[in-house]
């Protein structure tokens, strides 16, 4: 009985206790340790401990969900490294960025058994970033040395910890990881990264096992990308032993882009070294000659049952040390030997193909690198291909050797394996090569320096890939003669390319190339091509395209002037016919010869300088309605830019013979820089009528013929209304001109002498003098406009001209001053003015501004409504005309209103003052005061109302004496003022 309650109390009372617990960690869990409490704490201890910036948005502690495993999780976490810079943040700071970071740890086998088992370890879609600076400092070391911890490791040393760690799974998901070496200037990046760990830690020994993926690698040594596009996958075993602190790699599977490799070998630890000795054994997963022809990427070759007999082998090395400035050294040696193969199905199979390929590389350079094929041999389907090549000195200045003698059936090869649908390739090829060079030579275009012998026939090559929409074509024979020089002998009967991007094709083409005895390794090598071609057509996308007839050529390269070190490549040809475009703009030459050469000045930049000419040219663009064409020119092109020599042009019914510069036309082209010119321009005709059209209006210009003589444009071609037309925005053109006709809308002007300049969409006249209505002009005008609104400015100066013609010449005069209607004879006239412009290009009157003055003498005032009411009124002699002897008129427009200050007018018997102001809606106050008449007294007559209603009554006179220069001066002041703010706001406008 005792016994039984003593049982039953022992159960109350670990029930309780248990009890108690789940209560206590309830209430710890789900009150005290909330994200909202604990993330802040995490917080502080991480950023205390840790010589790290850290930011967690939140903490989330479970137990129940999770059990008997404790789990935190953390999420949109980031840690900033403070061990290379505690100040500045920088790229090379940044440890860690997580979107979700999850640990789950097993606490009753800690208490139970002694064991740590961490039950997952999960991080997901995070970025490392791991530096490490040219000291060998790292921006991974971030955990705190404290007299705190040094105790704590003494406490370590006496107390060792015996626990065994246990870790189920540590995954990585959809990672990025970067390693960037600057001490051994190494850089590394692994895209889209996926792992999963097991670790089981003991006392002694240790074990590893990781299944790790990636979609992308990239490796660069001392500035040059060694490694790209490469895809791999890794799965082994690690056996850890930690007295000697090595790690042994067992049941290792590496694939490189499908390519499955097997490895085993071992890390040893160097603490005292601060290195890794890594000894690693590697070759081919399943070593046959079935597992090589597989290799072959299913995007060129289907899969099918193949049967394959011969050795093969595989395999090679990773040696030496890893650490401060050291990198271990790797080798590759490929063997086949006696292989054959036959795929089912197919007409031919392989009868023999051995090769042995071996290769070193030690980026350390403490011993040479080298790529090495001593033997490729392949024969089958009436093919026989024996090769050798070699590449020493890999990480300084490549040397190449390479040796073929090969006959090529293309034909029986496309029926010896299974290509893919679509996937073509035709033609025979014999071959019979060697070559020597250095890698260096290639890269800076010093292609004289490549040695070659031999021959090489192509007859009915053809490769096609329609999947790719792809397709080469071409019949070629090629003689290489030189042993110290590069002497070759070319003969292209015909040569197709087609591709997506690029598409070009030669009908025939012959060329020899002879090059100097190379007696120095510096300057670049003398190299002359001379060759003929007909119909090459070329094509790159949809936006540029080149044509060329029939032509003879001869290329050189050469030192450069500026650099012996970079070419200098000439050509000088002469083509019978030359086509041109980019985008929609064309440009096509008639007999056309070149004589130009570029200079190579940075890895992309070449500079032409030379002579271009030509007997015709045409030249169309989207942005202006006509074509350009052009006459027998020669023009010279100077560090990207042309320089016209007379060049006599034709747009339209304008004709233009242009000198000067046009420069970097090939970038305005391309719509990345400013076609900016300097040119004096000479004309007999320009028709801005039909040139403003042009612009306002552009046309297709598909719909003009090459060279077409006399081209007449139907009168319907351009619209006979003035548009709003908007100037290009990457025009910069000055333009000294001389011009003895101009048609502009129904007025001819004739010897047009002055400048223009273009710039900013922006038109600018300045100091133009010209003739028209039989009298002489100077001006100067601003003229921009937007699709939806337009600006001019001018300063007009005419002299002697009749009164009736300068009211045609413009038309707003007519609403401004209504006076001259009544005025007959001949005046000098000068206005400045500024306004905006409708979309018909007229000038809009309440936006006017500006200042006129009108002189002249022996005018006749002409009979009228206006005149038959005064002169009934002052009782003239004459009433149905009378003889001005002079006038002058001051005249100023703004705000809507025309104000004509007080002139003298003689005219009868009477001398009278006249002034006034009208506005713009044609109702008026005019004024005349009579000074000098029959009457014995002064008077005035005031004038009011409008032309449909107008009111004539005699008063007093409001002007006593005869207008004072003061009032002329106000006035002559105002318009040069405008003069001059018009000229400012045109280079407000420009700059």
């Amino acid at each position: 009985m005792k016994a039984g309650k003593i049982i039953k109390i022992s159960l109350i009372s670990i029930l309780s206790l248990v009890l108690l617990c789940v209560i206590a960690i309830t209430l710890l869990i789900n009150f005290i340790f909330t994200p909202a409490k604990l993330t802040p704490v995490v917080l502080d201890i991480a950023n205390e401990s840790l010589n790290a910036k850290i930011d967690i948005e939140s903490v989330d502690l479970t137990f129940f969900s999770t059990f008997p495993n404790f789990s935190l999780r953390v999420k949109n976490g980031a840690v900033v490294s403070k061990s290379l810079n505690d100040t500045l943040w920088g790229k090379t700071d940044s440890l860690v960025a997580f979107k979700e970071c999850l640990i789950s740890v097993n606490t009753i086998a800690y208490i139970k058994d002694n064991k740590i088992i961490i039950h997952n370890i999960l991080l997901e879609d995070a970025s490392l970033y791991a530096f490490k600076n040219r000291e060998g400092k790292s921006n991974w070391d971030i955990m705190k040395a404290s007299s705190d911890t040094l105790v704590a490791e003494e406490d370590t040393i006496q107390s060792k910890f015996d626990s065994e760690i246990d870790v189920r799974n540590i995954a990585l998901k959809n990672t990025n990881i970067t390693f960037d070496d600057r001490n051994t200037r190494i850089y590394s990046r692994l895209e889209n990264t996926n792992l999963k760990l097991k670790l089981l830690l003991e006392k002694e020994n240790s074990s590893l096992k990781l299944d790790f993926d990636n979609d992308n690698i990239i490796f660069w040594q001392e500035g040059e990308l060694l490694v790209n596009k490469i895809k791999t996958s890794l799965k082994t075993k690690i056996d850890i032993n930690k007295p000697t602190q090595t790690f042994t790699l067992t049941d290792t599977e590496l694939s490189v882009n499908g390519i499955k490799l097997a490895a085993n070998g071992t890390f040893v630890r160097d603490t005292i070294a601060k290195q890794v000795d890594v000894d690693i054994e590697y070759g081919l997963h399943t070593p046959s000659v079935k597992t090589v022809l597989e290799m072959i990427p299913e995007s060129i070759m289907k899969k099918m049952k193949v049967t394959a007999k011969g050795e093969v082998s595989v395999k090679g090395t990773i040696k030496g040390a890893y650490g401060e400035k050291k990198i271990p050294a790797a080798s590759l040696k490929i063997q086949i030997k006696d292989a054959s193969a036959k795929y089912s199905g197919l007409a031919y199979g392989i009868d023999h193909l051995s090769t042995d390929f071996d290769a070193y590389i030690d980026l350390m350079r403490n011993k040479p690198s080298y790529l090495n094929l001593q033997i490729f041999h392949f024969k089958g389907a009436h093919t026989d291909i024996i090769a050798s090549a070699r590449a020493t000195d890999l990480l300084t200045d490549p040397y190449i050797t390479v040796n073929t003698k090969s006959t090529v059936d293309m034909d029986a090869l496309a029926k010896t394996f299974p290509l893919q649908e679509g996937l073509s390739i035709t033609g025979k090829l014999d071959a019979d090569l060697n070559m020597k060079c250095h890698l260096s030579s290639l890269k800076k275009q010093d292609i004289g320096r490549i040695k070659l012998m031999g021959n090489l026939n192509l007859n009915g090559f053809g490769l096609k890939d329609t999947k790719q929409d792809f397709e080469l074509t071409s019949n070629a024979s090629l003689r290489f003669t030189g042993d110290s020089t590069l002497q070759a002998y070319a003969d292209v009967r015909q040569l197709v390319l087609k591709s997506k991007q690029l598409s070009s094709s030669i009908e025939l083409l012959s060329a020899q190339v002879t090059s100097t005895n190379p007696q120095d390794t510096s300057p670049i090598v003398n190299l002359e091509c001379n060759f003929g071609l007909s119909k090459l057509k070329a094509k790159v996308g949809d936006t540029i395209s080149l044509y060329s007839g029939k032509t003879r050529a001869k290329a050189t390269i050469s030192p450069g002037k500026r650099d012996k070190t970079k070419p200098l490549i000439g050509l000088n040809f002469k083509t019978d016919s030359l086509f041109f475009r980019a985008n929609q703009s064309k440009l096509g030459l008639g007999v056309a010869g070149f004589d130009v050469h570029a200079e190579k000045h940075k890895d992309s930049i070449w500079l032409p300088e030379g002579t271009v000419g030509f007997d015709k040219l045409f030249l169309s663009t989207p942005h202006f309605g006509l074509p350009i064409r052009a006459g027998k020119t020669k023009v010279s092109l100077e560090k990207g830019d042309i320089k016209l020599h007379n060049a006599a042009i034709r747009i339209g019914k304008s004709n233009i013979t242009a000198s000067g510069a046009i420069y970097k036309p090939y970038r305005a082209m391309k719509k990345k820089g400013l076609l900016k010119a300097r040119l004096d321009i000479n004309s007999d005709r320009i028709d801005c009528n039909q040139l403003i059209n042009a612009l306002s209006i552009p046309g297709d210009s598909t719909n003009h013929d090459f060279f077409v003589e006399n081209e007449v444009l139907p009168n319907d071609s351009l619209s006979s209304d003035f548009r709003l037309f908007v100037i290009p925005e990457n025009i910069d053109f000055e333009l000294k001109t001389d011009i003895k006709k101009v048609t502009y809308d129904k007025m001819l002007f004739e010897n047009v002498h002055g400048w223009a300049e273009i710039k900013n969409q922006a038109v600018h006249l300045r100091d133009l003098s010209m003739r028209a209505l039989d009298a002489e002009m100077k001006t100067v005008m601003v003229y921009k406009a937007t699709q939806a609104q337009g600006y001019t400015g001018f300063d007009f100066k005419i002299k002697d001209i009749n009164v009736g013609k300068l009211v045609e010449f413009i038309p707003s005069l007519d609403t401004i001053v209504p006076m001259l209607r009544s005025f007959k004879g001949y005046v000098d006239f000068d206005i400045v003015a500024e306004s905006q412009l409708d979309s018909l290009l007229n000038i809009k009157v309440p936006t006017l501004k500006s200042a006129i003055k009108i002189e002249g003498d022996s005018l006749v005032l002409m009979d009228g409504e206006t005149f038959a009411e005064i002169s009934k009124m002052l009782m003239f002699k004459n009433k149905k005309q009378n003889l001005v002897d002079s006038i002058s008129v001051n005249i100023t427009v703004d705000n809507g209103s025309v104000n004509i200050y007080p002139f003298l007018v003689e005219i009868d018997r009477y001398r009278a003052a006249v002034g006034g102001r009208q506005g713009l809606d044609m109702n008026f106050e005019y004024h005349i005061s009579v000074l000098k008449s029959p009457i014995p007294f002064k008077m005035g007559v005031n004038i009011t109302g409008n032309l449909d209603k107008m009111k004539i009554r005699l008063g007093g006179a409001k002007y006593k004496d005869a207008v004072t220069p003061v009032e002329i001066r106000k006035v002559d002041s105002t318009r040069l003022n405008m003069g001059n703010e018009i000229v400012r706001r045109f280079r407000r406008m420009v700059n």
